[in-house]
């Protein structure tokens, strides 16, 4: 079983009827609605209601979990059977940002999923791709696109929750200063002015690109990035010279997300 510890057990009967999953993502929503944890499992049982998050989390941080983390909870449409899901409480327009207790919560689940499922600490690059994510990143993880979870906390997502979980998942990290970039303009083959600041900051950092920068991604760039992450000792897919917002941070680049 996969259960958070500093988290209120509040089972619901999906929590037994559900396939197993292993979970590779995290996706982050707001509930539309001032509730809290036992108002949320209370809402997922009710008759006709045919979706339901792993967690939810109240305006005052307080935190249940319906589900195992091992247990399919559907909330993310084609992303259910790899998805760990976690509600917070909103208005009703989805528009207020995370409270503070909120933010505090969310890091620690965060930490958590990391930690016990291993999912890395990266932003998602796809909708199958692991890390963590908001719930309107993709359209494939709705039915048919949604605004959820807000403008302003889509906004604290990338500015705040995701660097704090970041410090406390991996240590400090440099805060960064450099220029801002978008995750979706760092692939092969992009030409573009974002992939140029990406190469500065690799050439100031040590790398080496003979081309120099072209603002190309071509082979020389993304040799040059894998280098960089296997320096900073990380293997495997996370070595794999695509750049995620991990990379980014220790190049002092910030990360923007796409929509802002």
């Amino acid at each position: 079983m996969a259960r958070y510890r500093e988290a209120t057990w509040l089972p619901i009967p999906e929590n037994t009827a559900q396939p197993r999953i292993t979970p590779t993502q995290l996706i982050l929503h707001s509930a539309a609605a001032p509730w809290s944890p036992e108002r949320l499992r209370d809402f997922w049982n009710e008759r006709g209601v045919v979706t339901e998050s792993h967690f939810g989390v109240g305006y005052d941080g307080a935190v249940g979990q319906f589900v195992d983390t091992n247990v399919r909870a559907d909330a993310n449409a084609s992303a259910n059977s790899r998805a760990i899901s976690v509600e917070s409480a909103a208005n009703t327009e989805n528009s207020d940002p995370w409270t503070p207790h909120q933010l505090d919560t969310l890091v620690g689940i965060m930490v958590w999923a990391h930690r016990t499922h291993g999912i890395p600490a990266r932003i998602c690059r796809s909708d199958t791709d692991p890390g963590f994510g908001i719930h309107r990143m993709f359209r494939t993880w709705s039915l048919g696109g949604t605004e959820c979870p807000g403008n302003a906390r889509a906004k604290q997502f990338t500015d705040t929750l995701f660097p704090r979980f970041l410090g406390a998942a991996l240590g400090n990290v440099p805060a960064p200063v450099g220029p801002a970039v978008k995750l979706e303009h760092l692939r092969y083959g992009e030409t573009n002015g974002d992939v140029a600041d990406l190469q500065r900051s690799l050439i100031e950092h040590g790398e080496e690109i003979p081309a120099g920068v072209t603002g190309y991604y071509g082979d020389q760039t993304r040799a040059a990035v894998a280098s960089f992450q296997r320096k900073q000792g990380w293997t495997g897919s996370h070595a794999d010279g695509i750049p995620g917002i991990e990379t980014c941070e220790r190049l002092e680049l910030k990360v923007v997300m796409a929509n802002s």
